[in-house]
Order: structure tokens, then C-alpha cells, then sequence
């Protein structure tokens, strides 16, 4: 059982031994503790008020007693604020800062170079094969049930806060504040939580103190307008966005198209085994899902979480991916299956499309709408489609564009569309050399899988195939390489 290990609710701060410092930002510096192994200290730039933070810290604690599985799901699962620190002098009902416990070694990554850094979203919203030639690392494919599982660990942590009395709303879900693990299975660790919200069933907020909240850009809720504040409503949003951007393993950049108004298209490719699972196909409830909690036009009719659960756990049954859901209920202090997903009998209208897509064998195409042009966009394995009114039909490549246009197109002309230069076709030089980089990055992503399989106990039978196809690209890569240089010489030695 997970517990909290913080027996008091204030700090003084000339009680705490502050360490080195570990991170900044525009609230303040956190700092390691020199007598408390695995918790940090977050001095606040100003004096921030006592009761919110209070609140918080007595949340998890009455949590504790009343929905024992929930808090340890919290607990486990997010930087929790344990203490608030007081300063000697400063004025009655304000605080300097806070503990909060340090996110567990597991949840950082190794670089090729040996420097760790924290294993944050960003790592899972590329092409895997671009992080691994950046960085060295062996990431899971897209669609995979390692991905499929953090969003479900993190749909779990969201349940938790939602269905809590009263609610918690994080408001910033962002890559630098959503930390990832397959160590142990999958797992997550959120940060800030310090500055969570509490909300009434109605969605105001408990303490409306007029603090101003940050959001991360392009990973904020575009319903939200420029300075105002998420409301719990915005965590639906962003567990959508996430489960795009970590699923897909590409960016999927649209809350600007959202802002502008009108429909906007999101294809996203799965690989063969994927496209077989009923719950993956076109029209399934993850799908509907992904659409209506990515409408703007009326946030507060956004699904929670826990249809997210229950959605997530048929598609991990389906494609074999038990095992991650049983280590994600381990990690946050148990777990059963979810109830059936609670979603709209009939279709709701709503601005977002989200359709399943082969992740192969698409081209590009450009299209324009009856009112305005639009630019097909794409990243890594998931194509968006945005338009200014509609959404634009027809499936787009795999691919990132050159250069940047400000806004949406005019209509394309026989050179190409507008904001886009004819490029030369490439020499045969250039050809060979982007592909043998891509060649060798993708031999490098094969044997590293392949190695990735075999260490995993759950995929070991995997691990083997693909071990043995590892071995069969190598022998006719070997082959074809030396009938090449056996050509070579011949012809320089007169043979």
C-alpha cells in the first residue's frame, strides 16, 4: 500500500537543509533536500496564499480515508504537494513554498552521450526513429500497446481527479509537466500539481483567488480565451491530445486550425495488426471519443476520463496488451476493469473528425474546400487535415513541409501550390545519400525493437521473430554488399 511518508501539513522554512538546485521556472526554484531523500523544495519567487495550497494537501488526505484506491493513485502517480513551508515574519496566510515528492529514477532516459534527462512527453510525440538517431534510443512503434498503456495510466490518474468530491482540475498537461515509465510497465508522474485546481460539480472553482494559471502553448485548450484560466473541462481536452500526439507518435498541430474556427480532419495510421482490432476500426467509441473531447464549440459536454479507461482497456485486450494494463493497476495500488464506456447513444455533432487510417501507401494530394483553400499537414505517422469550413477529404502522406506559410494557401497554380517553390528534382548523389541515412536509421530502429522484444518477458516470442529477421536483413545485406565490392574490384583489376 501506497502512503503518504509526510506526517506534518507545515514547514518552517529555516527547518530545511536546501541542496543543489534542480529546476526554475517562472513561480520559482526547486531545490533537493539534503536531509529528505526524494523530496524537493519549491521556493516560490512571491508569497502565495496558505489556503489553496491547504486545500490540496488536505484533498489527498481526506481521499485517503473516504477512496483509499484513488488516493493511491494520486499518490503514486503525481507530485503530490505533501507540506507548505512558512517563512518566519512573513504575513499571517501565506506560504514560501512547498514540498513535493521527486519523480523515482525511472522516470528519466539515458542519451547515447550518458547524460539523463526527465522522460518527458516530447519523447513520444516523434517518430521514433528520429529520437533514436538523435538520441540512441529504442522508443515503441506507433500504436503500440507500451504507448496505448501511459495514456491509460494517465487516464486512470485523470479519473481520479475527476471523480473526486470535490474535483480536480491540473489545467496543464503538457509535455514538460507529464512524465513517462515502462520500467516497471507503464506508468506516468505529473508535476505541478501544486497548482491544480478544485471545482464544484457545476465546474467553478472552490477557491477562485484570481490567480492567473499558465498553459503550455500548443498544448493549451483552444475553447479557453488568450488570458483566461483552464477550467476541468481543459484536462479532457488535453487527455485527447495526448493520447493523439503519444499514440501516433507525431505532433498533430491543431489548435491553431481550431482557433480559426471551422472543422478540422485528424487521420491516424495504424500498422496491420492494429487495423484488425474492433475497437481501432472506423466509427469505434476511442474514436468518438477523440472527437468530441477535442471540440471547442461546447467544452463542457467533453467525456471523462473514465470513459477513457474503460475505451482503452477493450482496445489493450484486443491487441493482446493485458499484461500493461495488470502493471498499470500494480503500480497505482490496484485495480479492476473499468464499466462499459458511457458515451452518446445517437452522433454528436462536433468539429473534429478522427478516423483510423493505413499508416502506409498514402500520397500526398492537395485539396481546397467550396470557401476557403486548405493545407494538408502532416507529422510523422498521422496526417492532420484541416480546413477553414471543412474538413478536407482524401488521405495526405507521411512527411514535414519546407518552409512555412503564414496562413492558408491561395488557390495552386501548374509551378505548385502557393507558398511552396518548385524544387529540382534531386541528383542521383543526393538520392543515394538520404537513402542510405534513412536505410541505416532504420536498421538501427529494427535491431534495437528486435533486442527491445527479446529483454521484455511479454514480448520475448516477438523478440525471437524478429530477431530472426534481423538475421536474414543482415546475411542479404552482407551478400549484396560483397557481390558489390567483388564488382568494384573486378573492374578496377581487370578480372
Amino acid at each position: 500500500m501506497i502512503e503518504s511518508s509526510y506526517p506534518a501539513t507545515t514547514v518552517s522554512r529555516p527547518e530545511l537543509r536546501a541542496g543543489p538546485l534542480v529546476a526554475e521556472g517562472g513561480e520559482g526554484r526547486v531545490y533537493e533536500l539534503v536531509d529528505r531523500p526524494g523530496v524537493l523544495y519549491k521556493a516560490y519567487r512571491h508569497p502565495m496564499p496558505a489556503g489553496p495550497l491547504d486545500a490540496l494537501i488536505a484533498w489527498e488526505r481526506r481521499a485517503a480515508g473516504t477512496r483509499p484506491q484513488l488516493a493511491r493513485r494520486v499518490l503514486a502517480s503525481a507530485a503530490w504537494p505533501a507540506s507548505v513551508v512558512t517563512e518566519p515574519g512573513a504575513p499571517e496566510g501565506t506560504v514560501s513554498g512547498i514540498l513535493l515528492p521527486r519523480a523515482p529514477r525511472r522516470f528519466s532516459l539515458r542519451h547515447r552521450d550518458g547524460t539523463s534527462r526527465l522522460a518527458t512527453l516530447s519523447y513520444l510525440t516523434a517518430d521514433p526513429a528520429q529520437r533514436a538517431a538523435a538520441y540512441g534510443l529504442s522508443l515503441p512503434p506507433p500504436v503500440s500497446v507500451e504507448r496505448l498503456g501511459v495514456v491509460y495510466a494517465l487516464a486512470r490518474l485523470l479519473e481520479a481527479f475527476q471523480s473526486a468530491d470535490p474535483a480536480i482540475g491540473h489545467g496543464d498537461l503538457s509535455t514538460k509537466n507529464v512524465l513517462w515509465s515502462l520500467e516497471r510497465g507503464p506508468e506516468v508522474f505529473v508535476l505541478d500539481c501544486d497548482s491544480c485546481e478544485r471545482y464544484h460539480p457545476d465546474g467553478s472553482v472552490v477557491d477562485d483567488h484570481g490567480r492567473a494559471r499558465a498553459m503550455t502553448p500548443n498544448w493549451d485548450d483552444p475553447a479557453i480565451p488568450a488570458g483566461g484560466n483552464p477550467t476541468l473541462a481543459s484536462d479532457r481536452y488535453s487527455l485527447a491530445l495526448i493520447f493523439l500526439r503519444v499514440v501516433g507518435a507525431a505532433h498533430f498541430p491543431i489548435q491553431r486550425r481550431q482557433r480559426e474556427g471551422g472543422s478540422v480532419g485528424i487521420d491516424l495510421g495504424l500498422p496491420p495488426a492494429a487495423r484488425r482490432a474492433r475497437s481501432l476500426r472506423e466509427g469505434a467509441v476511442i474514436w468518438e471519443l477523440c472527437a468530441r473531447c477535442l471540440g471547442v464549440g461546447d467544452p463542457g459536454s467533453r467525456p471523462g476520463a473514465g470513459a477513457w479507461v474503460s475505451a482503452l482497456e477493450e482496445v489493450l485486450d484486443e491487441l493482446g496488451g493485458m499484461s500493461q494494463v495488470r502493471a498499470v493497476w500494480a503500480a497505482q495500488g490496484g485495480g479492476e476493469p473499468a464499466a462499459t464506456p458511457q458515451v452518446a447513444s445517437t452522433p454528436v455533432p462536433t468539429e473534429v473528425n478522427v478516423r483510423p487510417v493505413p499508416a502506409s501507401g498514402v500520397t500526398r494530394r492537395w485539396e481546397r474546400s467550396s470557401a476557403a483553400s486548405a493545407r494538408a499537414v502532416t507529422r510523422g505517422h498521422g496526417p492532420v487535415r484541416a480546413a477553414g469550413t471543412s474538413v478536407v477529404p482524401g488521405p495526405v502522406a507521411r512527411g514535414t513541409w519546407r518552409g512555412s506559410v503564414p496562413g492558408p494557401p491561395g488557390p495552386s497554380s501548374a509551378a505548385g501550390p502557393v507558398g511552396q517553390t518548385a524544387q529540382p528534382p534531386p541528383g542521383i548523389l543526393e538520392l543515394f545519400v538520404t537513402g542510405s541515412r534513412r536505410g541505416g536509421q532504420l536498421w538501427l530502429v529494427t535491431h534495437r525493437d528486435a533486442v527491445a522484444a527479446l529483454l521484455a518477458p511479454a514480448r520475448r516470442r516477438e523478440g525471437v521473430w524478429r530477431g530472426a529477421g534481423c538475421l536474414v536483413l543482415d546475411f542479404v545485406l552482407l551478400a549484396v554488399g560483397f557481390y558489390v565490392v567483388a564488382m568494384i574490384v573486378s573492374v578496377f583489376s581487370g578480372i
